[in-house]
């Protein structure tokens, strides 16, 4: 084994104890629709922590197992509405799992598995619902005459399991307790499945009207196992002139004698004649249900009881009202021919089973089901029948429909007609908010998830009015307002979504009722809120249909049990679907290995991390792709499961979409999670199919090849279906991943081919897709690294996503999930935030892997985290050190990181070789090599330490390899390495690095720095051999000269050179970056004294570290003049860096950088540096409010340089304006101060006015569009009789009427210096 890995179980088993999980009770039975709470605990020694435990409840019936719940690593996510953990009690080892609103698809096996580092235990408990029947009887009395026949119709309604028992029992009265089993005369139908899973079920009884049964009672007794006991539904019988009984002992007995002889008689007549007596049949009313809805399904029923002969013809008919045309809907004959029944195969699924003499018979035509149930009574050879008619209506308006159901048989001279009209009221009749009749108990919850994106995007932006009426009305509490209100812009709907779902249907139902009437907030959120509930149908009494492809003519989706009910749809494909889950599930559930000598592969679910993925924005193509500037605010945020969803409600689903993200994002991790989420059944099932092909597989096809082929060949279980299944491509997903390492381009404009089975070139086949020309209706997700497609082929692309990488809660995250430690973690987490070179770069996971092996191999492993002071300051260091654990892992001999040393020049030339492939592949613009690359570069002889730097992957497809640097910034390490090292005779490839225009050279040129610097001599050497010189002078030479590199002045600028103007600020800063890197003082003055007394880098993107890199340097000027940074999208986090130099600059404009009041807060402290030599200060456009506008108040009190300050369009409000108007009393220097747009409104023109009556250094105060009225205006008019060296007043532009500006010009004529603007 691997000493990393070694190394870790060490760890493990020393700090970590055995884990039991422990489940009870092991078999749960509940009744449907109570709330079931699976008991799991879990044991272990070591103290809890949420921040790394992980518990994962899944649900397997059968084979299919999908996931319920995921609590990773401090995050939860549900994937079952109505499931929850209890979140404060996982502390306390309770992984309890509360499902609520148990429904039968809840039935199965459920597994409580707890992950805690890498202990893992499982308990299970089998769930069994069972839901107990009601029974009805259509009347409790029943009077008929003597003689007269009668129908007794017991219902079973809502029950589960199938399992029953109906029985019929007769007292002679009600007080009676001798009951009589007379089952044997009813008629009993086949249970009928409704969509929630339950059975209903109907019996008939016939009673003839005999006056010895006068006042008797006939039972329906139903017996369930849901049941304690039996339930018994009794109906009394009334005959209509019943006389009392004679009591005459003389007339009784002949009456008897009399009865007996004629018994005899009439039973002997009766043997003879019965066999040829045909006997009429008896047919009930047409049964209807009492209540039923648009959106229930519909079943009517009828029996036709006692006949003879068995020959019978009965037939359903429908009919609409005002249409008059009667339209068959099944007809059946007890005697039909076999010509007969296949007629009805050829257009019905057709079932017949007979037991001993009962016989059923089904079909189904269209959206009719019908069931005939034949049965034969013994004793008097009669036979009766049971028909049942089930539908679901689909119309959305009222309409009228009349039923009918026939009856023919040789004992009837004509047809009997039985006929039921239904009056059926649409989904649309009904226009309140919440209609009663289609929700479910938690149709709230399901609504907030149904429309958590569209909802999000809604309220995002202006989210803080509606959380003040969330909290008036009690629906959050303040730490909820505060906890929303406190994250960023594009998470703060989202947050607050996800807070109401967990707390349940209450809370959901109140916020929806709260935000319809927010239509003067967010304009068109009534009409959507309105549209999502009344729309909203019970998604567990239906099939459900994938939001994603809600119009699939052919294909429906059962998405709790993965069952899939097609229309015309081959059994084939369902069995090729359920193998190719299996498979593809195999494939995904593991990641591949991160380094080369590192054979484990990780859980997808362990490891996996959310992302934030945005709508893309275009990209600036002048900087390299790792350094442009990730803006979390300026997009909007896409979960992963709604990546392909339609963006607003009535919009189409993105047919093509493209996912954008730099090296080690996470790019191949996010398809391998969607694919995984797929098999599960947990996203995206609205497709039946997902093909999943990476761009590195479709590198190794020569020649030309089909679509058919191209699936059969990565997946060979298809091979039957495949055809077939391309005849349904709505239902297709496919995945292509890493277009920017496919070798071939992606030509838009060559002539697409349309036949799945003609071959073609694999590059055209790829198009051909992606136009909809070969599968039209398949939906596409492609990944790529950026800038790959060009901006003229975007149209193809209905969607372009962007994966921004980790947040700072994500990096901290990522570390714990690596380091398994908190206090370690935490630790490591604050030691890089500290160093902004490293944190700048932890957005990628890559990059924090690389520093997670550092971390493990260098002070984890032996015990040295005291030692962090010595941790890496730049990324130079960091790569170095890296480098060198990758050497010494797998070694022979185990040595410290820190002392191995390379002492062979063979085993250095080998290196040397290695990074002269990494820089032809920057050069080339390529990070995959193959083995042919390899092998042309790199000596057989050597001892292979290029294994250790390489990743080998295995391609499938042509059982072949290839290989590629960890990450694309280790490969930009070793270019730096060849271009300080090289000794090629008359190539200077410093020059060549330096005086590249092409961005992929930015980060090439800081190793290049850092490589050459003091510091890491020593550890360089160790890596060259000694007859390559490194080229110390070359490198400070080039960074003299780039950083001497003079930007045009703006008012100069031409069309033609604003690129040019770009790209020298970008130089600029790129040897900021190599003197931060190459931290060699002696050479930073020196180019600080060459540098130009006016610094710009307005208009160019600057991150923290780019700012740490000015501020170095910045920091050896001795006399700046000017630092213009507007429009550099910097932030409070990056002005933190220039705090120590702002203060020595005289004219400071930073404008457009969204600095917010946590910026100014670094503004006022430069204003309040007692060397400040500010004069000239411009903040415009930079979201200061009040809590900033007083900090710079507060600043100016003391300061005395400054002269000119501008805050135009601001948010410093009255209040703000009130702190400047205090400062303006006191402060002595400022002549010129800006405010407008800043909504100060009158109450701040009457602070501001207070403070021009005191101040006598103002000269110039701007105050225009600031909804200023005459009232405001007229605060000035006394102030300006006092005032006497205001020379300009810009107040004007306001809402002030003429009459308001003639009454301050007439004050203003007492200062004839005074010009109002």
């Amino acid at each position: 084994m691997n000493c990393f890995l070694a190394e870790l179980i060490v760890y493990i088993i020393s700090s970590a104890a055995a884990l039991e999980v422990v489940v009870s009770p092991a078999v749960f039975k509940a009744t449907i629709g109570e709330d079931v709470l699976l008991g799991c605990s879990f044991f272990h020694t070591v103290e809890l922590d949420l921040r790394y435990i992980v518990i994962e409840w899944n649900h397997r019936v059968g084979n299919d197992e999908k996931a319920i719940c995921l609590f990773d690593f401090g995050d939860y996510e549900s994937y079952r509405p109505g499931t929850s953990l209890f979140l404060n009690e996982i502390i306390k080892a309770n992984a309890s799992l509360l499902l609520k609103n148990a429904t039968i698809r809840d039935i199965g096996t459920y597994s409580c598995t707890v992950a805690i580092f890498s202990d893992k235990a499982m308990g299970r408990v089998t769930l069994s619902v069972t839901a107990p029947p009601t029974v009805s009887v259509n009347t409790p009395n029943i009077i008929i005459e003597p003689g007269e026949d009668k129908t007794i119709i017991c219902e079973m309604k809502n029950f589960y399991p199938e399992n029953h028992s109906v029985s019929w029992l007769k007292s002679d009265s009600k007080d009676s307790g001798n009951q009589v089993a007379i089952t044997s005369r009813a008629v009993t139908g086949l249970p009928q499945q409704n969509q929630d899973g339950t059975f209903n079920l109907l019996s008939f009884l016939i009673i003839n009207g005999n006056q010895t049964d006068d006042g008797a009672s006939y039972i329906c007794e139903v017996n369930h196992e849901a049941l304690k006991t039996p339930l018994q539904k009794a109906v009394s019988l009334t005959i209509k002139g019943s006389n009392p009984r004679v009591r005459s002992g003389a007339i009784l007995t002949t009456t008897v004698l009399t009865f007996v002889i004629t018994a005899a008689i009439c039973f002997g007549t009766f043997i003879f004649y019965s066999n040829k007596r045909a006997v009429a049949p008896k047919v009930t009313d047409i049964i209807k249900p009492n209540h039923f809805h648009v959106d229930d399904p519909l079943s009517l029923a009828c029996a036709v009881l006692w006949f003879k002969p068995k020959a019978i013809g009965v037939s359903w008919y429908r009919e609409e009202e005002g249409k008059f045309q009667r339209v068959l809907i099944s007809k059946w004959n007890s005697t039909s021919s076999s010509i007969k029944q296949r007629e009805y195969r050829s257009n019905e699924d057709y079932f017949q089973s007979e037991k001993e003499q009962d016989e059923t018979m089904s079909f189904t035509k269209g959206e009719y089901d019908t069931t005939f149930t034949l049965k034969q009574h013994k004793g008097s050879g009669t036979y009766s029948l049971i028909s049942q008619l089930t539908f679901k209506h689909a119309s959305t308006a009222r309409v009228k429909l009349m039923y009918s159901f026939e009856v023919q048989h040789d004992s009837l001279k004509q047809t009997i007609s039985k006929v039921l009209v239904l009056e059926i009221q649409g989904a649309c009749d009904n226009t309140a908010y919440f209609p009663p009749q289609v929700k479910r108990k938690d149709w709230a919850i399901y609504a907030i998830e149904d429309g958590r994106r569209t909802v999000a995007n809604y309220i995002s932006p202006n989210i803080l009015p509606l959380l003040n009426l969330l909290l008036e009305k009690k629906i959050i509490s303040e730490d909820d307002h505060n906890i929303v209100k406190d994250k960023p812009d594009v998470d703060k709907g989202r947050t607050l979504l996800d807070m109401l779902s967990y707390r349940g249907q209450q809370a959901c139902a109140h916020f929806f009722n709260v935000l319809q009437d927010t239509e003067d907030l967010y304009p068109g959120i009534k009409e959507y809120v309105k549209s999502l509930l009344e729309s909203y149908t019970d998604k567990g009494d239906r099939p459900i249909i994938d939001l994603l492809h809600e119009d699939l003519p052919t294909v429906s989706f059962e998405v709790n049990n993965e069952k899939i009910k097609i229309t015309n749809f081959p059994e084939e494909i369902s069995e090729a679907v359920t193998t190719h889950k299996h498979t593809l599930k195999a494939q995904m559930e593991r990641i591949k290995p991160y380094f080369a000598f590192d054979n484990s592969r990780p859980l997808l679910q362990e490891h996996f991390t959310s992302l934030v993925i945005l709508n893309v924005r275009e990209r600036n193509k002048t900087e390299h792709e790792l350094l442009q500037h990730r803006d979390y605010t300026a997009c909007e945020r896409i979960d992963l499961k709604q990546l392909l969803s339609p963006s607003a409600p009535g919009e189409k689903p993105p047919r093509v979409t493209l996912v954008q993200g730099v090296a080690g994002i996470g790019k191949s991790v996010m398809m391998q999670k969607l694919a995984h989420s797929w098999t599960c059944g947990t996203s995206y099932a609205g497709f039946y199919m997902l093909l999943y092909f990476s761009f590195r597989e479709l590198n190794t096809l020569n020649g030309k090849i089909s679509l058919t082929e191209l699936i059969i060949r990565s997946y060979p279980h298809l091979r039957a279906s495949c055809n077939k299944m391309l005849e349904f491509p709505s239902g297709i997903l496919f995945l292509f991943d890493g277009l920017d390492e496919f070798r071939l381009p992606l030509e838009f404009d060559v002539h697409s081919i349309v036949g799945p089975s003609t071959a073609q070139h694999i590059n055209h086949l790829i198009v051909s897709i992606i136009k909809g020309d070969l599968v039209r209706e398949a939906s596409v997700l492609i990944t790529s690294r950026p800038t790959t497609i060009d901006l003229e082929h975007k149209t193809y692309f209905h969607r372009c996503a962007e994966i921004l990488g980790f947040s700072k809660k994500e990096i901290a995250a990522y570390f714990l999930k690596c380091l398994k430690d908190k206090k370690v973690a935490d630790h490591v987490f604050r030691t890089v935030k500290s160093i902004d070179s490293l944190y700048g770069l932890c957005y990628v996971p890559a990059f924090c892997d690389i520093l997670c092996f550092y971390l493990h191999k260098s002070f984890h492993s032996k015990g040295k985290w005291s030692q962090l002071s010595s941790f890496p300051r730049t990324i130079t260091d960091l790569f170095l050190r890296f480098t060198k654990c990758l050497l010494v892992c797998n070694n022979d001999e185990e040595e410290d990181p820190e002392s191995f040393c390379i002492g062979d020049d063979e085993d250095k030339n080998e290196i040397i070789t290695l990074a002269q492939l990494a820089w032809h592949g920057v050069i080339n613009k390529t990070i995959i090599f193959s083995a042919n690359d390899i092998e042309s570069n790199v000596s057989k002889d050597t001892k292979s330490f290029w294994k250790k730097i390489l990743t080998k992957e295995s391609l499938k497809m042509m059982q072949s390899h290839i290989w590629q640097f960890f990450h694309l910034t280790h490969q930009e390490f070793f270019a730096a390495l060849y271009c300080i090292s090289a000794n090629e005779p008359g190539v200077d490839y410093v020059h060549k690095a330096f005086s590249s225009k092409s961005s992929a050279f930015e980060i090439v040129l800081r190793f290049t720095a850092g490589l050459v610097s003091q510091s890491n001599r020593k550890l360089v050497q160790q890596l060259v051999p000694e007859h390559h010189q490194v080229k110390e002078k070359e490198v400070f030479a080039s960074i003299e000269n780039v950083a001497a590199v003079e930007v045009p002045k703006e008012d100069t600028l031409t069309p033609e050179n604003i690129t040019k103007y770009t790209a020298h600020k970008r130089q600029k800063l790129t040897a900021f970056h190599c003197l931060y890197e190459a931290s060699n003082e002696k050479l930073t003055q020196l180019v600080a004294s060459q540098i130009s007394d006016v610094v710009n880098f307005s208009y160019i993107s600057l991150n923290v570290t780019d700012c740490t890199a000015v501020a170095n340097l910045l920091s050896y000027h001795t006399a700046i003049e000017t630092l213009e940074l507007d429009g550099c999208k910097a932030g409070a986090s990056g002005f933190q860096r220039l705090e120590s130099v702002l203060s020595r600059v005289k004219t400071l404009s930073l404008e457009g950088n969204m600095l917010e009041d946590e910026g100014a807060e670094s503004i006022a402290n430069a204003l309040k540096s007692k060397m400040c030599r500010i004069e000239i200060l411009r903040l415009k456009q930079n979201s200061i409010g009040e809590k900033g506008a007083a900090q710079i108040a507060e600043a100016l009190k003391t300061n005395s340089s400054l002269k000119t300050l501008g805050l135009r369009a601001n948010t410093v409000r009255a209040k703000g304006a009130r702190s400047m108007a205090e400062a303006l009393e006191i402060n002595t220097t400022l002549r010129v101060l800006g405010l407008q747009f800043n909504k100060i409104k009158d109450e701040g023109a009457m602070y501001m006015a207070q403070a021009v009556k005191r101040n006598r250094s103002l000269v110039e105060l701007r105050l225009g569009d600031n909804d200023i009225t005459e009232k405001g205006s007229d605060f000035f008019r006394s102030a300006l009789e006092v005032n006497g060296t205001l020379e300009e007043l810009w107040i004007l532009v306001n809402n002030i009427s003429n009459d308001g500006k003639e009454r301050l010009k007439n004050a203003s004529h007492k200062n004839p210096n005074l010009r109002l603007n």
